[in-house]
């Protein structure tokens, strides 16, 4: 052990005076220590890992440091004069790291070390200004730098990873070029300044002549990272560099040529060099998480990256469901085998739990394995404690089966480890509006605020404002935020909600449009909204004709849409409308199967939408105390505020599409009303007269 011990010393103090000569040149980095000690750089990040549990460009910058509190101490130099001798780029990064590594400013190192006499008060003031003299002249200097270099304040370090050049000779290595460029885009992405754009917005780029100065204006970026992947049999180089496009200078660039199971060091590498080149601190969790090596099976490795790819590529929105399902499948068993050649490796646990959820989480019918997704999940925090995607993941199932207050623990629990996850927010705030908090709905979502920066991010924040102006019955503002949705859509996506809202709106023909040009696709989601809008027409011919298409498609297809769950109550209405009665009754016995079903399993997104559709079949069935029955379950499980319901039935009223008690059901929505009533006021001191301005 002793002799361990003095091994470990003596490498280390090796490193320390090799960083002795060298620390004042701040091109000094990484490469240059590991050629000087002889090793490749996954050895010397391995080995420091080993030894004292630090990447090698934290053991440089903690040099540093140390170097900058003796000169610091000495009280001969300023601390800009400091900071450029000890190697740092600028005064602004070297004040952020030294306050990060020591809890206080450079500037507060003499009231460290000794206490003025009370007489010294005015000498104490006038140092107390200083540093922040020294601040704010250093912000400006920055303003006008950034200015001169025609950097968008808005944008200072906002970073598209382009997609990745594929070098190799067999191009079905496209998988793992990708792999590694979505690696190193998800782990930018949870360091709280950068804004990383989404792998689909780039996509488009992918052998793409479009100028980097185009690009970067199309994607709102002032940086991008470029890069290049080639795969010999077990090794990989990889190329990459980060360009700032305003002046297209390369800021960084390196090569790596290292054996496929160090790809984990060399994205920890990249993600610590272009954070330091970008002068932004990674928190002691992103450290730990990029020190850690999750697996040394290569295969393994490889399966779960092919497994990320065909999940990827599974797009619902724009594919066949028989498509889509396969792709699906295709990275389940990736997943699937992942596990199998390494059964220790959390991420193939995370990959199959979004798979079933996917899979199923809006499924309804036979063999609904929703419930696998909890018990992958804690397969994976029970290999890997910290991992914020699998609490999010397991706080979406909890969220799913309305288990909120176990969703809200392990959504904090996620933003314990990463509080720019704005997904968790998101979600926060739906459960505390389920909740009837709606305070502290709008309070999480002014947090959310602070970190969306991305087209995704800031989709959901319009998302939810358009929500709460849903429930003050607002159309204007309603609109207004569908608006800035599809703005910023890159690729235009169908919103089911903007057809409710139209619904609620009683603007029917609106809706029918959005339908007729926005879903294309013969499936089942454009047939059974085609059919219920014709419905709230009260054209039931015409509605049939659609439901009818839709329970074809279910027949064959099983229900694969959220639209679409109501196919037997769409269907048989209409088949009653149309003097087939009984043909039509027997569909709706077949809803309310189907959402007894889903009641009694947990299955359902929505209990209080299974108990809204069940009080209005027992209605159409003739079971009046039936359908009172489930009035009140709905009235108690809030359903009121569920989806705005108390200001969406007028619609289905109106329609007659409610044949039962309707005094009974008359004196439930004024109790909803002044629920909605309730509801307002939390709002209304919270959302402005105008639509707030948010970055876009």
């Amino acid at each position: 052990m002793n002799q361990k011990l003095s091994i470990d010393e003596s490498f280390i103090n090796k490193l320390t005076s090799i960083l002795k000569v060298n620390f004042e040149n701040e091109n000094f980095g990484v490469s240059e220590l590991a050629d000087e000690i002889g090793y490749s750089r996954s050895q010397l990040h391995r080995k420091l890992k080993d030894i004292n549990g630090k990447s090698t460009s934290q053991f440089i910058r903690e040099y540093r440091l140390e170097r900058a509190m003796e000169l610091l101490k000495k009280n001969e130099f300023t601390a800009s004069e400091i900071a450029y001798r000890v190697g740092f780029t600028s005064p602004t990064y070297f004040n952020t790291c030294f306050h990060n590594f020591y809890g206080y400013p450079p500037g507060e190192v003499k009231n460290q070390r000794t206490i003025s006499p009370p007489k010294k008060t005015f000498s104490k003031k006038i140092l107390a200004i200083i540093p922040v003299l020294i601040l704010v002249g250093l912000i400006i200097f920055n303003e006008t730098v950034n200015k001169a270099n025609g950097l968008d304040e808005n944008l200072k370090k906002s970073i598209a990873v382009l997609p990745f050049v594929n070098n190799s000779t067999n191009k079905e290595n496209l998988f793992f070029c990708n792999g590694i460029m979505g690696g190193i885009r998800d782990q930018l992405s949870k360091i709280p300044e950068f804004t990383v754009v989404s792998r689909r917005s780039v996509e488009r780029y992918r052998n793409s002549s479009t100028p980097l100065k185009t690009i970067a204006k199309e994607l709102e970026v002032n940086y991008v990272i470029e890069g290049h992947v080639q795969r010999i049999k077990d090794r990989a180089i990889i190329s990459a560099e980060l360009i700032r496009v305003d002046d297209n200078k390369i800021l960084w660039s390196d090569r790596y040529d290292e054996d496929v199971s160090e790809m984990f060091t060399v994205q920890a590498n990249v993600i610590e060099s272009i954070s330091s080149n970008l002068e932004t601190i990674i928190s002691p969790n992103l450290q730990n998480e990029l020190s850690a090596i999750p697996t040394q099976n290569k295969t393994a490795y490889e399966y779960f990256l092919k497994g990320e790819e065909y999940r990827f590529k599974a797009n619902r929105a724009f594919q066949k469901h028989d498509v889509w399902l396969e792709l699906i499948n295709k990275a389940k068993t990736s997943y699937e085998l992942a596990i199998k050649s390494d059964s220790l490796y959390s991420s193939p646990y995370i990959g199959l739990a979004f798979t079933t959820f996917e899979r199923y989480g809006d499924y309804v019918g036979d063999n609904n394995n929703i419930n696998e997704v909890l018990h992958l999940t804690n397969k994976a925090l029970e290999l890997s404690p910290n991992n914020s995607l699998a609490y999010n993941i397991r706080g979406n199932y909890f969220l799913l089966i309305n288990e909120d207050d176990k969703a809200i623990l392990d959504y904090e629990k996620s933003l314990t480890i990463y509080p720019n996850n704005v997904g968790a927010l998101l979600n926060l705030i739906r459960i505390y509006k389920r909740k009837n908090n709606y305070k502290e709905a709008i309070l999480t979502l002014k947090e959310a605020e602070k970190y969306a920066q991305s087209r995704g991010q800031l989709i959901g924040l319009y998302t939810h404002y358009l929500e709460f102006y849903r429930t003050l019955n607002n159309s204007f503002f309603v609109d207004y935020y569908f608006d800035k949705i599809f703005e910023l859509q890159t690729v235009k996506r169908f919103r089911r909600d903007r057809v409710y809202s139209f619904i609620q709106f009683r603007r029917y023909n609106d809706a029918l449009n959005y339908v007729n040009k926005n879903l294309l696709k013969d499936n089942q989601q454009r047939n059974a909204l085609l059919g219920a809008l014709h419905m709230h027409k009260r054209d039931f011919k015409k509605g049939k004709i659609y439901w009818e298409k839709c329970y074809n498609q279910v027949e064959k297809e099983g229900v694969n849409s959220l639209a679409s769950r109501t196919v037997y109550w769409g269907y048989g209405m209409c088949l009653i409308r149309d003097g087939q009665i009984e043909a039509g009754k027997e569909l709706l016995r077949k809803q309310i199967d189907l959402y007894n079903t889903l009641l009694s399993s947990k299955e359902s997104l929505d209990t209080p939408l299974s108990y809204y559709q069940l009080f209005f079949l027992h209605a159409a069935l003739g079971d009046i105390e039936k359908s009172n029955e489930f009035i009140d379950k709905f009235e108690a499980a809030n359903g009121w505020l569920f989806w705005n319901f108390v200001l969406y039935i007028g619609a289905d009223l109106e329609a007659g599409l409610f044949e039962g008690d309707l005094e009974y059901l008359q004196a439930s929505i004024k109790r909803g009303e002044k629920q909605l009533e309730e509801a307002q006021n939390q709002i209304k001191p919270y959302l402005p007269s105008t639509p707030p301005t948010i970055k876009d």
